[in-house]
């Protein structure tokens, strides 16, 4: 008997097929039990499988490896027989996808930012490859909904919002309030590409609605506390008051989204309740923030939205399948299954279009609330009166040199 693979090769298939079933097990266990190590098994097993088969017949070759013929589909919650290798390419990378934000979510507990960032881009990548995979199976005439092309590359597109969001946080959480609000400016754009990218059904339909007005709204009050906050005396009230004002239009149109999800959409869970009503204490919240009077929609039109920045790229699949006839005059990249070593020493500051500007301007908003702190210190008699009048000249000097940067810059461009 021939077998399209040697011995060794269909050896080293079933094994890492094995891993991969250890795998998805853990992942819908929610167990942690597995590494980065793990995850190139995944990359190694759809290289070996990633071969132009030409005329070769799929269901024997399956059958010879003696692998798992079939998958459960969760959303058609129906088992789908296998019946093309590259389809089982595609369904080994959708499991990858499904591990990288398993990861991405470790790193965000672990408040390793920059890590759970670079996670979620490569579940990005790699649910973009799922699907070119799947959309290349011609010998798959079942596929299910959960791999189905169309639906991985929402998946894709999902995972890069989730990057951006996470992004957006660890800059607000750092106080760098410019740049966040670019960034969450960004985000609302690529939510609110989401919404166009297909036709939802009504609950995704509203959350991606509620969600681009609502990150929107955190672009403009990030950017008005940054305008306030950047300023000593000449602080432009005007321009500040404005932006509270269309960061209000915002929050209450997500507000209303939220509420009203909960009052026509009948089938909602009690979970899904629970999360539109901490949304929404969360709106109130921010709304709390803002006392000034609700402007009409003519005037909102006309106020400014933050510019925006998208630091998650649009992502191509790195490779590509080499079965699909049309594809094969392409030279698809070769895995490189090391190439995650070293994952942890990639940085986020490597990944941003971080400007010499924004990067000034986030100084000089440190400064001013460092002299802020040492005036407090001051009238609490917790600091010298030499000590102060040193620290003031020092901080007073710095902020002098910023601000004259800034205005070469500014006269730049």
């Amino acid at each position: 008997m021939s077998f399209f693979f040697p011995e060794s090769k269909m050896q080293r298939i079933r094994f890492l097929h094995f891993k991969i079933k250890h795998l998805e097990e853990a992942l819908e266990k929610e167990d942690e039990d597995f590494t980065i190590d793990d995850l190139n098994l995944i990359l190694e097993y759809t290289m070996f499988l990633n071969v132009n088969y030409k005329d070769g017949n799929h269901k024997r070759i399956l059958e010879d490896l003696d692998i798992t013929s079939s998958f459960h589909d969760p959303v058609m919650d129906k088992d789908i027989e296998i019946n093309d290798l590259i389809f089982e390419c595609a369904r080994a990378l959708w499991v990858l996808g499904k591990a990288y934000t398993k990861l991405s979510e470790n790193f965000e507990d672990e408040e390793e930012w920059e890590d759970a960032i670079i996670a979620m881009v490569e579940c990005s990548k790699m649910y973009k490859t799922a699907a070119y995979f799947s959309a290349a199976a011609t010998n798959q005439q079942e596929k299910g909904k959960a791999l189905l092309p169309e639906n991985l590359e929402l998946n894709s597109e999902e995972a890069r919002v989730l990057a951006q969001s996470i992004a957006a946080s660890k800059e607000e959480e750092n106080n760098n309030l410019y740049f966040a609000s670019k960034l969450y400016s960004g985000l609302s754009i690529l939510s609110k590409r989401l919404f166009y990218l297909k036709k939802h059904e009504e609950l995704k339909k509203q959350q991606i609605r509620a969600q681009f007005h609502y990150d929107m709204g955190k672009a403009c009050l990030l950017k008005a506390q940054a305008s306030f906050e950047s300023s000593i005396t000449n602080i432009n009230k005007e321009k500040v008051k404005k932006l509270k004002q269309k960061a209000q239009f915002y929050f209450i149109k997500a507000k209303d989204i939220w509420k009203n999800m909960l009052k026509n959409i009948k089938s909602l869970s009690k979970e899904e309740i629970e999360s539109i009503d901490i949304n929404i204490s969360v709106v109130k919240n921010n709304l709390k923030s803002i006392d000034d009077e609700i402007l009409d929609y003519e005037e909102i039109k006309r106020i400014q939205d933050p510019e925006p920045v998208i630091v998650i790229p649009e992502n191509l699949a790195p490779f590509v399948p080499k079965s699909t006839i049309y594809l094969t005059k392409f030279v698809p990249k070769d895995l490189n299954i090391k190439r995650f070593k070293n994952f942890k020493n990639k940085k986020l500051q490597k990944k941003i279009p971080y400007s010499r500007k924004e990067k000034l301007i986030n100084k000089k908003a440190g400064l001013i609330r460092t002299l802020a702190e040492l005036k407090q210190l001051k009238e609490n008699k917790e600091i010298e009166a030499d000590k102060f009048a040193e620290l003031m000249e020092k901080y007073s000097t710095k902020l002098q040199m910023i601000d004259t940067a800034i205005e070469k810059l500014s006269s730049k461009s």
